[in-house]
């Protein structure tokens, strides 16, 4: 029995709610992916038998994705828009309390 492994991430702690992960779960096993362990509420480690690779090709979802939830880059996009408008606020009454 030969197995493969992948690594579930997410930006948000997602896995903390079990509802939510027991969600990402069952999506999971329809490629025959199983919960190995918890790694924390950012990270899943899952396992499958490779003989479930010749179904892979009529899954609706990629077999191999290793991130779930919010995108990475909408994460870090608002992350630099409140950086920006947080400096910009400090910088005008910085400025404005000079004058």
């Amino acid at each position: 029995m030969d197995l493969e492994y992948k690594i579930i991430s997410a930006q948000t702690p997602l896995f903390a709610e079990t509802a939510k992960m027991q969600e990402i779960l069952d999506v999971e096993a329809t490629a025959g992916w199983r919960l190995l362990e918890k790694e924390d509420s950012y990270r899943i480690k899952l396992q499958r038998d490779i003989s479930h690779r010749e179904n892979d090709a009529n899954l609706s979802i990629d077999a191999y994705r290793t991130s779930v939830g919010v995108s990475s880059m909408i994460t870090y996009g608002v992350t630099a828009a409140a950086t920006i408008a947080i400096v910009s606020v400090i910088l005008y009454f910085a400025i404005w309390n000079t004058g």
